[in-house]
């Protein structure tokens, strides 16, 4: 490409390249961390008008688009072909009245950002060369080597403990006479007691490997036909009432039943295969029904409510029988182990266990803790062992040691590759940022005076009371700035007439979706926890609501069966708060009207809704994208600027009914002129297979980074044939700036492995969490 436009004598280029050392988020640097270097380069074209279209053409067929540029050495004319608003000769400005920072108020310029290493492939990818599993016949997709692989790895596992050391385990041992020690290869301990069985393992696959497809074909070889030996079903010693079954058990979020089912007649060959939901008014009444069926789907929302009572438990299937193994998908939502979902999922008995999760680390080691409980992997099922084998060696200074051995176990149980084991197309990450216009930017400003003054008055006054309602108020003055940065003026227009509210029970929802959104939040009472990956479950509410107090104090669903408070004296006020997507993903700020009822058309569109359309409308017709967002506010006004555009595009956000979403994607997948697909975080992050797209864009950034990783994830899986791209977009010098440095520190290997739960909360004044906050702005 740049050789053509070399060779086209009327062009003159400006170029520049820039380097940069190191993990721009990582303020300091371990030997466990590998250094890289990257660098940009900005290339300016200067050229006659004449050419403009034509120019424009060459680098839209090589899906390249023109930014704004940065340090113009020449003072012409600025004119665009890719910007709607810069192809008017006439009305063009110079390129030296661009503003000191090179950018055009409105406008976004776009960076690609290089890839950035996987600190958790130096512990969790797999080294070494697997052997390839023969396919079960019943399977009519062919399995790529990789999942023949995964399938060996496994059967292997199985097969139980691996005495003889032809492969990776935890236990070896040792004669002694006429009797037998029992060696720990992980930490060196011994025991004359041989270690109690287990079978079982994670799969932690990065997303996009085809892990659905791999769990189906290793309940295939429990089928006749199958070469190999099959598991001898033990009883396992915990169970003292439930019976053995050769059902597999997979427990799915809700909303990906429908997927499940989709993969199983897409997979495997028609009558050779039968399955059963055990799920809301389908389900199983009695053992003596499973023998007609291979496997029961069931969603983890189902076994925590047949769980939570103990008669039911000891009526239910689900608690009566010993399953044939059990496969845990997206299996990450167990890891905090005092929520009842996670103990619930432990009660189950089977001969063996799967976790299945493309994170099994996302905010601290005690993720992959948890999954290890529910493997009951001996003897890190329990959580003390891992804590004192590994996590104790960390905090003690014997880091090196705390590594090898975390290697050693994951080597054992764990199976991960890159995705660089199979040939998936090009995926390029981009950063794209916008800026505000002159009254855009006056408005943010003015909400952000007000917050840091808010906090400055909290400060002096030094109360508790003062400081946890500063706190709420506070927070509804973040994510005023967060949506200001999405909506631009639209809320202004929507909130002109709104009162200033000194309510908690107003300001509860909005205070707890924070909360939820930045983190995991424990119940007061009880000290179970609830975290965004439980929330993407998708899952009802149940009949009682949780409560939030207004000195931050969360009481869940089951405590606030009965009459509570926060513990203070005087107590606080307390309200009703929900869990359910669509409140999660609409309550910011209360709004009345929608988009297009409230707002004139007179109001032009924000800049993130802008540049994306500017973006869409450049792509060929048969290009289909997805938008994510987290708010379905910021959907209506992109639904505006798509209908503005002549862009036919569908909609799937937590008002869709659960009957009506399949229909939805098959739309966007098979309908050639649906070209977009807007989608909300919690209804899209996880589960859903979008390789029909070729451009993933998401319009805010989240606190959690693994979160965006899925959502931006569902076009780059297998069945991709073209180069995806996926889009961030953020607002230059906002708050949103300090998310994404916040989203890189998470990403650092030794706070991401070795921090404790909650660590920016434990022990933190309400006054030092303001504080902290203010520093965000």
């Amino acid at each position: 490409m740049l050789k053509e436009i070399l060779s086209e004598q009327s062009l003159q280029l400006q170029a520049k390249c820039s380097f940069k050392e190191g993990n721009p988020g990582s303020k300091k640097r371990t030997k466990y961390l590998p250094l890289y270097v990257s660098c940009s380069i900005s290339i300016i074209l200067y050229g006659p008008a004449d050419l403009l279209d034509e120019i424009g053409e060459f680098f839209q067929s090589y899906e390249t688009y023109l930014q704004d540029p940065q340090g113009c050495a020449l003072n012409v004319k600025y004119c665009n072909p890719h910007r709607l608003s810069c192809t008017d000769l006439a009305s063009c400005p110079m390129t030296f009245e661009l503003g000191q920072q090179g950018v055009l108020p409105g406008s976004f310029t776009w960076e690609e950002v290089p890839q950035q290493p996987d600190f958790l492939a130096t512990i969790f990818n797999f080294e070494g060369d697997l052997a390839e599993a023969a396919q079960p016949s019943i399977i009519q997709t062919p399995l790529e080597r990789h999942q023949k692989q995964a399938l060996n790895f496994m059967l292997q596992r199985e097969r139980g403990w691996n005495f003889d050391g032809q492969r990776p385990d935890i236990w070896d041992y040792q004669r002694t006479g006429q009797s037998y020690i029992f060696i720990n290869r992980i930490s060196g301990s011994h025991q004359i007691e041989p270690p109690r069985q287990f079978r079982g393992g994670i799969v932690a696959d990065p997303m996009g490997l085809g892990k659905t497809l791999s769990m189906i074909a290793l309940v295939a070889t429990d089928l006749p036909g199958y070469p190999g030996e099959c598991m001898a079903m033990e009883k396992d010693v915990d169970s003292y009432h439930s019976v053995p079954s050769p059902v597999t058990l997979i427990v799915v979020p809700s909303p990906l039943l429908d997927t499940w089912e989709e993969q199983l007649k897409q997979h495997v060959f028609p009558s050779q295969m039968s399955w059963v939901r055990h799920h809301g008014k389908l389900r199983l009444g009695h053992a003596s029904e499973l023998a007609r069926f291979h496997l029961v789907l069931t969603s983890y929302h189902t076994i925590l409510s047949e769980w939570r009572n103990t008669t039911q438990s000891e009526r239910s299937i689900l608690f009566s029988t010993q399953w044939r193994r059990i496969i845990l998908d997206e299996a990450h939502v167990i890891r905090n182990t005092g929520t009842r979902l996670s103990k619930a999922i432990c009660a189950l008995s089977a001969g063996s266990r799967w976790a299945v999760t493309g994170t099994p680390v996302q905010n601290r080691l005690g993720d992959l803790a948890a999954l290890l409980k529910f493997l009951q992997a001996h003897p890190y099922g329990e959580i003390k062992h891992f804590e004192a084998d590994i996590t104790h060696l960390w905090k003690a200074g014997q880091g090196e040691e705390a590594v090898n051995r975390l290697k050693r176990l994951c080597s054992c149980l764990l199976l991960r590759r890159s995705k660089e084991t199979i040939n998936l197309p090009r995926r390029s990450d981009v950063r794209c940022e916008v800026e505000f216009n002159a009254e855009e930017r006056k408005l943010y400003d003015e909400i952000k005076d007000q917050a840091v003054l808010q906090i400055r008055e909290v400060g002096i006054e030094n109360a508790d009371s003062s400081a946890s309602m500063a706190f709420a108020n506070f927070i509804q003055k973040i994510n005023s700035l967060r949506i200001i940065c999405n909506m631009g003026l639209y809320y202004h227009t929507r909130h002109d007439d709104h009162k200033s509210r000194d309510s908690w029970m107003e300001l509860a929802q909005q205070a707890f979706n924070f909360q939820c959104e930045a983190g995991s939040i424990s119940c007061h009472e009880c000290s179970s926890t609830l975290d965004v990956s439980e929330l993407l479950l998708g899952e009802p509410e149940s009949q009682s609501q949780p409560r939030f107090s207004e000195c931050l104090r969360f009481i869940c669903s089951e405590c606030s069966q009965r009459p509570v408070t926060c513990g203070h004296r005087p107590p606080h006020p307390i309200a009703l708060v929900s869990t359910s997507r669509a409140v999660q993903e609409d309550t910011v700020i209360p709004m009345s009207l929608e988009v297009h009822q409230v707002t004139p058309p007179t109001v032009e569109l924000p800049p993130k809704v802008k540049a994306l359309v500017t973006q869409l409308v450049t792509h060929p017709p048969n290009t289909k994208s997805i938008v994510f967002s987290t708010w379905q506010m910021t959907l209506d006004i992109v639904q505006r600027g798509l209908k503005e555009a002549g862009i036919q595009f569908e909609r799937f956000d937590g008002k869709v009914p659960q009957k009506d979403r399949q229909a939805v994607i098959n739309r966007f997948r098979h309908d050639p002129s649906i070209r977009v697909l807007m989608l909300t975080l919690s209804c899209g992050a996880v589960g859903l297979t979008l390789t029909e797209a070729s451009y993933a864009y998401l319009l805010e950034p989240h606190w959690n980074p693994t979160i965006e990783e899925q959502a931006l994830a569902r076009i780059h899986r297998i069945g991709q044939k073209n180069e995806v791209t996926t889009i961030r977009f953020f607002v230059r010098d906002t708050f949103e700036e300090r998310v994404q440095e916040i989203q890189q520190s998470k990403k650092d290997l030794e706070s991401l492995l070795f921090s404790p739960v909650n660590v920016d909360r434990a022990g933190t004044s309400l006054a030092e969490r303001l504080d902290r906050l203010c520093s965000l702005l």
